[in-house]
């Protein structure tokens, strides 16, 4: 998924689940709006907590960059999980920024 096609999805689709994989150092408060953190170390009663019951529902994921593995990490951590719905964000919140697009800070 490109930047474009994820901007007009968190527009139109309220019930888009995004997941920001980044934690420790990595994770400086910033968030692609609607965003929850959610690191791919993550046990199951914190996965099931934040990422919900609905096992279909349309899940993204991302971390920093182009070179960050977490949101990979947590993608197959969901999807071991039972998730099945399951898109990651590759260009992470720098291509998030890099595109203009407004971010939240984390609560």
């Amino acid at each position: 998924m490109d930047t474009t096609t994820l901007a007009a999805k968190v527009k139109t689709e309220k019930d888009l689940i995004i997941l920001d994989a980044r934690s420790g150092k990595f994770d400086d408060g910033k968030r692609i709006p609607g965003a929850k953190a959610l690191a791919p170390t993550a046990d199951d009663k914190t996965i099931a907590e934040t990422a919900g019951a609905d096992k279909d529902a349309k899940i993204i994921t991302y971390c920093s960059n182009l070179k960050c593995k977490a949101s990979s990490k947590l993608a197959a951590k969901l999807k071991a999980a039972g998730y099945t719905n399951l898109t990651e964000y590759h260009e992470g919140i720098k291509g998030w920024v890099a595109g203009g697009n407004p971010v939240e800070e984390a609560k």
